[in-house]
This record gives structure tokens, C-alpha cells and sequence, in this order.
């Protein structure tokens, strides 16, 4: 419970009864006319009661109407397995975690929301009407928040970090999700989903996998309500004759809603939450989601243009390991991304970059724009990279392929389970591309997510190799279970051709380089180079002089001494 001047002002009175304005003021160090005016709104709340004296001299009584209720908070209890606090875009605090054991099969989220008194919440809707009645059209949120503060100064003698918890607040109520956005700022969090308005929100922890929360969203109309100010911002709708949503928030959070009677129990809410800070090969070489090796074979690949698709079940990290292995990409090269939603993030060194995204229609039926449209209009735009955010359909698959052969690098995700299986999905229908435009494929990536340990490994590096009637696998690294090590299974023969072919380099000479490679790889890991921009940063300077940064590499040179200030 957050505890503000109002709530001393009523533990005042409760203590003192009737008392003048002027003795509260002094007792309190608040400015007479600004306790004037709160006391005027708590009146007009209920909460208060003012005599003001018929004798001009007088001095105005205050005094309760009502008593104070003491508020009881039941929380979840169990054993504390680990805690943390959410933080806002300024780094001031939001909410504290708890992730607790032992109330239920599976871990408790307990997350302590900001909670004020009756008294206090009845002030706060005062200044949200009086911030409305100021406010019109679009107006940024710092101008926003700037306003709320101001207002807070003005009434009340308030701290500094209580000031930041209501204007926060303030902000969540009216122009954001509520309790929703603080959940979204956990950068723990990878899920949010909301069922119904009779179950707890759940969440998909990244350490702890699925969690239930000790915190409901209201009744199913405000479940609706969310769902439509969603929709709205990016011009869309949801109602009775259009009861599904998908859609994405500004921060690029994938959002999908439903509502009753499309689903039974009630509406709902499935909040896919994206990383602000994107993984990349160094944080997933740490993590152990790959190893140096597999990534200086993969980052080989891209160097010198060679076609890769990566595939996985749903969460298993395919778009989050192509975003990491997009970054290996010289920083000249023009790059175009094609996604229902934006996901993929580049480093800033990546000048030469267009991002694209599809558009649904609108409810007339008019305005869509699809995958397929921006990868046809892709190809007149002299790409050297086309990045597919996901192959779903035959035409899709087949503009793609068509690319491949015009000479343009191209990547994508999937969903497969195998290397296998991705052949198969793309050369049985729906999807039924000829094997022999399978083949220009070199190399496939499957990612893999075990739902009881929450552990995402790469399965598979494989190369596509010509077959009599199918493409056939031939699998170059493979995941271990029970040692989770990755082990070198078989030579890429059709690999060190192709590079042979296109660049001129003996196997040796591709083996040197892969340990070139994997040398700057975990210099970066050793020096914690792992933020995308920083991981930028080197890749430019290794296209650059990639033999002077090797060289330096093996003199021991840090970070600090190669780049200078260009690391801050």
C-alpha cells in the first residue's frame, strides 16, 4: 500500500477530530490554499467535512465523515525462490517480484502492484478528469507525465519518489493497459496472458516457464475494453462481427484477443512479449544455445552469401537466433526485412537496412498489403539480403526461391522440428516447391525448446545435399541432451564446394578462416561484448580489416584500446 499526504492528512485527523485548515497546514507542512483545494475534492468525495466560520475572523473547521477502513492485503504465501524489482523507461521502480514455492504444483508470480486508499484514489481521479480536460489530441507522453507532476506539486507536499508512483500510475490508467504495462516492462517475462476475467493473469516466465499471478483484470467488459483500446491505436476493431485480434502494441509486442462467445470461458488476451535488449550469438554462446564453433560455421555462411533457413517448434527461438545471426551481415550490405510484425532488430551500424511489415485489411476488406506483395516489390528495391520473417504459404515460398536464383541472399524461419521436416514441409503441399529449387538451401539451423526445463538449444546444423528425387540432410553439428554439449557429426562436403566454387579457398583455407571466426567470437564472449550494437561494432571492424583485428586479438588488446569511444 502506497501511503501518500492524504493518507497522513486522515491519520492526522482521525487523531486530532475537528481541527482548523490553518493548524493542519502548519501541523503537516502543507501550503494552506493547496490543502484547501484537496480538502475541497475529498468533501466532495465523502470523505470530509469542512465548517466554514460565519465570522470572517473564523478559521474553517475540518473534520472526518467517515471512518477509516483498514486495508487487509492477501497475499499468496510460500518459499521465496527469487525475487526482483520491474523497472520503468527511467529506471524508477515500478513493482517488486516474488516468485514463490510451494503454494501450488507450479511456482507463484507475486508481483506488489502500486495500491492506495480509498481517499487517495478518490484525489488521483480528480486530477485525471482536470489532466483530460487539459489535454487534446496526441501529445507525448513526457509532456504527459510532466503535467501530472506539476499538478501533484501544486497539491500536495509530496517526495519525490511517491510523486514518480502516482504519475506512473496516472499515465497506466489513462493512456495505457493498466496493471498489464507493468507486467509488460518484466523483462522476464516472454508471455502475458489473460483467459478470463474469472482467472488470475498467467505468465510465461523465462527462467521459471509457465506462472499464474495474483492479479485479475476486472470483469470481462474491461478484458473488452483493453482489447479495443489495442485495436484502435493501430486502426483496427473488435466486436461482435470481428471477435479476433491480432495485432502489435508501439513497443512491437505481438498482441491477440478473443472474445466471447468465440471463446467459451470468457474474453481473452495473449500478450507475446519481444526483448528490448535482442539476444545475439554472444549471449546465446553464453547461455549455451550455441556454441562458438556452430556459430563461426554459421557466421561463415552469411560472410560469403550463402542461403540459410532456420527452422523450430513455436518458442523455440528461431526468429531470436536468425535476429543474432542477421548481425553477422557485412555493415555495407543493403539489407531488406520482410514480417507480419516487426521482430527483427539490427545493429545501428547496419545503415543500408529496410524494415518492412505486412498490413491486414481494413474492415472494408481494402488496404491489405501481404508478404508476398513486399517480397515481390523486394526484389526491385536491388537487395543484397532478403530476410523473410516466416514462410507460411506456396506463393510466398516460391517469390522466395525466386530470389534465391536471382542471386540474392536470402533467410528465413520456419516451423519444423527437424532439418528433415523442413525439407519435407517445403517440398509436400501446401507449400510442394520442386526439390530441385529446395537444394539452393545450403544450410538449415533448427532451434529446440524442452517445455519441462524451459531450455532452448540449437538441435541441428545441417547442409542441404542433392538427392536422386529429394534433397537430402547432412547433419554437421548436433545438440547432446545428456552431456548439453554440441558435437561435430559429419564433414560438409557440399559446403567446402560451394565455397570452393564461389571464393576459390581450399578446405584448409575455410577451416582457418572458421578459426579466425571463432577466435573473435570468444574474445567477445571474454570481454562481454554482447549488446547488438557493441556485437555491430566489431563486425564492422572485422569487414573492415578483419586481419588487423585478429592480429590484435592475439596481442591481447581489450576493447576499450581497439574501439575507444566508439564502445560507450
Amino acid at each position: 500500500m502506497i501511503l501518500t499526504p492524504i493518507d497522513k492528512l486522515f491519520e492526522y485527523l482521525s487523531a486530532n477530530k475537528k481541527v482548523s485548515l490553518p493548524q493542519i497546514a502548519k501541523d503537516l507542512n502543507w501550503k494552506e490554499r493547496s490543502l484547501e483545494r484537496v480538502v475541497g475534492i475529498l468533501e466532495y468525495a465523502g470523505f470530509l467535512s469542512i465548517r466554514y466560520s460565519i465570522n470572517p475572523l473564523g478559521k474553517t473547521q475540518v473534520e472526518l465523515k467517515t471512518e477509516l477502513k483498514k486495508e487487509e492485503s492477501k497475499e499468496p504465501t510460500g518459499k521465496l525462490i527469487s525475487e526482483y524489482t520491474v523497472e520503468g523507461k527511467n529506471q524508477d521502480l515500478l513493482a517488486k517480484v516474488e516468485i514463490l514455492k510451494g503454494i501450488d504444483i507450479r511456482p507463484t508470480y507475486l508481483i506488489h502492484l502500486p495500491e492506495f486508499t480509498e481517499q487517495t484514489l478518490a484525489y488521483i481521479e480528480s486530477v485525471k478528469t482536470d489532466i483530460s480536460a487539459a489535454t487534446f489530441g496526441e501529445i507525448p507522453e513526457e509532456d504527459i507525465y510532466k503535467s501530472i507532476a506539476s499538478k501533484l506539486e501544486q497539491d500536495l507536499p509530496i517526495k519525490k519518489e511517491d510523486m514518480s508512483v502516482i504519475c506512473n500510475y496516472i499515465l497506466r490508467e489513462m493512456y495505457g493497459l493498466g496493471d498489464l504495462d507493468i507486467l509488460i516492462s518484466d523483462k522476464q517475462l516472454e508471455e502475458i496472458v489473460v483467459n478470463s476475467s474469472e482467472s488470475s493473469i498467467a505468465v510465461y516466465h523465462r527462467q521459471f516457464g509457465w506462472l499464474r499471478t495474483n492479479v485479475f483484470v476486472g470483469d470481462e467488459e474491461d478484458i473488452s475494453n483493453v482489447s479495443a483500446q489495442i485495436a484502435r491505436k493501430i486502426g483496427k476493431q473488435i466486436n461482435v462481427l470481428t471477435p479476433i485480434l491480432d495485432a502489435h502494441l508501439k513497443t512491437g509486442d505481438r498482441v491477440n484477443a478473443t472474445l466471447s462467445p468465440i471463446s467459451s470461458a470468457g474474453n481473452t488476451i495473449t500478450l507475446r512479449l519481444f526483448s528490448r535488449d535482442p539476444w545475439t550469438v554472444v549471449s546465446f554462446i553464453r547461455s549455451k544455445t550455441f556454441s562458438s564453433d556452430l556459430v563461426s560455421l554459421l557466421w561463415q555462411a552469411i560472410h560469403y552469401e550463402m542461403n540459410v533457413i532456420v527452422g523450430g517448434g513455436t518458442g523455440s527461438g528461431k526468429t531470436s537466433s536468425l535476429n543474432s545471426l542477421l548481425a553477422l551481415i557485412p555493415s555495407y550490405q543493403r539489407i531488406i526485412t520482410i514480417e507480419d510484425t516487426r521482430e527483427i532488430v539490427l545493429p545501428k551500424y547496419q545503415w543500408n537496412w529496410i524494415p518492412m511489415v505486412t498490413r491486414t485489411p481494413n474492415p472494408e476488406g481494402l488496404g491489405e498489403v501481404t508478404m508476398l506483395d513486399l517480397v515481390v516489390n523486394s526484389l526491385r528495391m536491388r537487395p543484397d539480403r532478403i530476410i523473410m520473417g516466416e514462410i507460411r504459404r506456396k506463393r510466398e515460398a516460391e517469390v522466395l526461391f525466386e530470389a534465391m536464383h536471382t542471386g540474392h541472399s536470402v533467410y528465413g524461419t520456419i516451423h519444423a522440428n527437424t532439418g528433415s521436416q523442413i525439407i519435407k514441409r517445403l517440398i509436400e503441399p501446401p507449400i510442394e516447391i520442386p526439390p530441385s529449387e529446395v537444394e539452393d538451401i545450403t544450410l538449415v539451423l533448427v532451434q529446440y525448446r524442452d517445455r519441462r526445463s524451459n531450455l532452448r538449444r540449437a538441435l541441428e546444423v545441417s547442409e542441404v545435399i542433392p538427392g536422386t528425387e529429394t534433397p537430402k540432410i547432412n547433419q554437421i553439428y548436433r545438440w547432446r541432451p545428456r552431456t548439453d554439449t554440441f558435437e561435430s557429426v559429419k564433414t560438409p562436403n557440399r559446403y567446402y564446394e560451394e565455397l570452393n566454387l564461389h571464393t576459390g579457398m581450399t578446405q584448409n583455407e575455410i577451416l582457418s578462416d572458421q578459426k579466425d571466426k571463432q577466435e573473435v567470437l570468444e574474445w567477445m564472449l571474454k570481454h562481454n561484448l554482447d549488446n547488438i550494437n557493441k556485437v555491430g561494432l566489431v563486425m564492422k571492424n572485422y569487414y573492415s580489416d578483419s586481419s588487423d583485428l585478429i592480429n590484435s586479438i592475439h596481442k591481447k588488446y581489450t576493447p576499450q584500446k581497439l574501439f575507444g569511444d566508439e564502445l560507450s
